[in-house]
């Protein structure tokens, strides 16, 4: 049986925001949304989900380190890496058997995440799960930790997408249909964060 113990939460913040601001000047986990910012919003769902919280960031870590033990990008390779990049460098710095992931633009993600996805990796004796609602949400993933080895191979083989190396470890994918309306609104823009303020 996994606990909550068990789990580290991982806050994915490392990103460049550039659909929200073409200079990549933007860090979208510290933008205010209803007065706070967003990675607080987040933290606030998965703290009671998980054991400890680390945070993927590569800039402003005397800001994020208010929330969690902050942990920048470590693979040293050309170009941008994606969000794969932040999880392989936390998973390097963890000793729980298990991580649960979530971007940091997904502020309202459900209070029940963990609990279903541990459900669903348990039923299934699966290393990893991730969240299906109207669409996929690859990144809301929890993941065995002893996947960090072959998460780091396929960085470095080049390749940089979430879901095809989902499918290469047999990820089982969770029904969210029926989470709370907005539970995976991502805010991706100006427009977007405009429009969640209301929420």
């Amino acid at each position: 049986m996994i606990s909550t113990q068990d789990i580290s939460g991982i806050v994915l913040a490392g990103g460049q925001a550039r659909r929200f601001d073409l200079s990549g000047q933007v860090d979208k986990g510290l933008l205010l949304l209803q007065g706070q910012p967003l990675v607080q919003h987040l933290v606030r769902r998965l703290r009671p989900q998980v054991g400890t919280i680390l945070i993927s960031a590569n800039r402003n870590p005397e800001q994020y380190v208010h929330w969690g033990r902050v942990v920048p990008d470590a693979l040293e390779l050309e170009g941008y890496l994606g969000p794969l990049a932040g999880l392989a460098s936390v998973l390097d710095q963890i000793s729980t058997p298990w991580a649960l992931s979530c971007p940091v633009d997904l502020p309202f993600v459900p209070k029940d995440l963990g609990k279903r996805l541990i459900k669903a990796v348990e039923e299934q004796g699966a290393v990893a799960a991730y969240a299906q609602a109207e669409r996929s949400h690859p990144l809301c993933l929890l993941l065995r930790t002893d996947q960090a080895a072959s998460l780091k191979q396929y960085l470095l083989s080049g390749e940089r997408r979430v879901m095809s190396w989902l499918e290469s470890i047999a990820a089982v994918a969770v029904d969210f249909r029926d989470a709370p309306e907005h539970a995976f609104f991502n805010i991706n823009t100006p427009q977007d964060l405009d429009q969640a303020q209301g929420w």
